[in-house]
């Protein structure tokens, strides 16, 4: 899943990589496929290359060959790429199981793999780690593996993601010609990320405030934009926090997150945040910023208008948001229970 331009379940997969401690009695073997970076996360690791691309049909053939090979002796697969032969001891995390909960959205080969590999390997592993509440639920529930051998812990924002200094925004306005004040969304054009929701939102707003759309396929999900609103369909990672640090407010109106990242991201950098209710941002956001309908662009509108008008509500929503931002800056409650779930699945051999 680490490709060059890491997404959210990348980022788990590097910073756990990285932070797990050094282990006599382990030896780490990062798995990769063709995009990801030539080098390791650790000096000392090794890297196995997979040639096949990523949830192709020759990947089911060449990874369980690879691990025969390098006599694996236990998998942790860190996302829903999990090889169906292999019947080593097995770690699987799942974020979340969107494919499962919405299967018209994504198509029926999407919920065949599910269904016909991902499932059978989370019943058959040794720990499923998952990063919320919610999404453990769904875990137990969906695809029945037993409550006991489910394992939570929350993904965590990199250091870096903190308000940007004054310079630093002011480059990134210039060199992208940002307005002085517009709100900011960043995810993708997948059908949960719900970003026609946002522009039918923008279009009913009194403020009219400038809108900017980040990410891959945003611009075909978003449908007809509203007068002001830009779309830029790929953002660097180096940009991101001068990016959330300019945004007047930033808009999330997924319908179905496991934890959801980038809204924290933003929320670090000192934004204020509006998310959607009915997932894992229920239990996350819904102290600081209550959850919104992800069917009504009424209120979202609402919502954007009050920050977009009311400085002081903008102040006390950007200071709340940094404060829970800071309940989620470490990536120990992960490693702790990757090394639990090892250490479980070595006393079952």
């Amino acid at each position: 899943m680490a490709a060059a331009r890491p997404h959210g379940i990348a980022r788990y997969a590097l910073a756990l990589w990285e932070a797990l401690p050094a282990d006599g009695a382990l030896e780490f073997v990062g798995l990769c496929g063709p995009e990801t970076p030539a080098a390791p996360r650790r000096p000392g690791d090794r890297l196995l290359r997979c040639r096949a691309p990523f949830l192709s049909p020759a990947e089911q053939l060449e990874l369980p060959l690879l691990l025969a090979r390098e006599r694996v002796d236990l998998l942790h697969a860190t996302s829903f790429s999990v090889p169906f032969a292999w019947r080593g001891p097995l770690v699987l995390t799942l974020h979340d199981l969107n494919h499962l909960a919405n299967p018209g959205w994504f198509g029926p080969g999407r919920l065949a793999y599910y269904r016909g590999i991902v499932g059978p390997a989370a019943r058959r592993a040794r720990r499923v780690l998952t990063v919320s509440r919610f999404s453990s639920g769904e875990i137990t529930r969906r695809l029945g593996v037993r409550p006991d051998r489910v394992a939570q812990a929350p993904n965590a924002i990199e250091a870096r993601f903190s308000p940007a200094p004054p310079e630093r925004v002011a480059a990134l306005r210039a060199r992208l010609g940002l307005p002085e004040r517009f709100l900011l969304f960043v995810g993708n054009g997948k059908p949960h990320k719900n970003v026609a929701l946002l522009c039918r939102a923008l279009g009913r707003t009194r403020t009219r405030l400038p809108a900017l759309l980040c990410g891959d396929g945003v611009a075909a999900a978003a449908g007809a934009l509203p007068v002001g609103t830009r779309v830029l369909s790929e953002i660097s990672d180096e940009d991101l926090p001068a990016l959330y640090t300019a945004a007047l407010a930033f808009a999330f109106p997924s319908r179905h997150e496991g934890f959801g990242l980038p809204p924290l991201e933003a929320a670090a950098c000192g934004a204020p945040v509006l998310v959607a209710r009915g997932s894992a941002l229920d239990e996350i956001w819904a102290d600081v910023s209550p959850p919104l309908s992800p069917d009504d662009p009424d209120a979202w509108a609402r919502a954007i208008d009050e920050l977009a008008s009311d400085a002081a509500l903008r102040a006390r929503r950007a200071r709340a948001c940094l404060e829970l931002a800071a309940h989620y800056r470490s990536w120990e409650p992960a490693v702790a229970a990757a090394l639990l779930a090892y250490q479980a699945a070595r006393r079952e051999l």
